[in-house]
């Protein structure tokens, strides 16, 4: 199997079992939160990826449309991207998109991966992303006193970070 038949495959996966109708050139598949763990179970039982290989999340402010009263377009959010890869002929990664709203949480990958723990937590301590039933989520690079997540784009810029200024 060649890597472009092994992202057919993916794409077929996201497509019949998970209901995603859109896979964009330029950026990683949308799924539902709710599938989330289910996808990543799929793609290590079913299809031998075993290499957590990342988990990035961003913050999203709420977008207004100026030209319309200030309506708003989209509220605040996160988007969790996660990447895992099958290694062997071909190496292969797989890779989607999350949305999260603030009040919400997605489910930990630690049971499938145990590479998930300190890059969940890391995304946790600087973005503000809870990751439910995760062992150990706390801070990681931040003191545990810390107020906020410097990463997020509505943290203060100025914010004091002792010792270094």
């Amino acid at each position: 199997m060649t890597r472009d038949e092994a992202q057919q495959r993916f794409v077929a996966l996201l497509q019949e079992r998970f209901g995603v109708e859109e896979i964009p050139d330029d950026n990683y598949p949308l799924i539902d939160a709710k599938h989330h763990f289910e996808l990543a179970r799929v793609l290590r039982e079913e299809f031998g990826y075993r290499i957590y290989s990342f988990v990035v999340a961003s913050h999203y402010l709420e977008k207004v449309d100026a030209k319309n009263d200030n309506a708003v377009i989209d509220i605040e959010h996160y988007e969790v991207a996660t990447g895992i890869r099958c290694v062997g002929a071909p190496a292969h990664l797989a890779s989607w998109r999350v949305r999260v709203e603030l009040d919400q949480s997605i489910p930990t990958l630690f049971p499938l991966f145990a590479g998930a723990d300190w890059q969940e937590r890391e995304q946790y301590d600087l973005v503000g992303v809870r990751f439910d039933e995760h062992p150990d989520l706390r801070r990681l690079m931040m003191p545990e006193d810390w107020e906020g997540h410097p990463l997020r784009k509505d943290y203060a810029i100025e914010t004091a970070c002792p010792p270094w200024r």
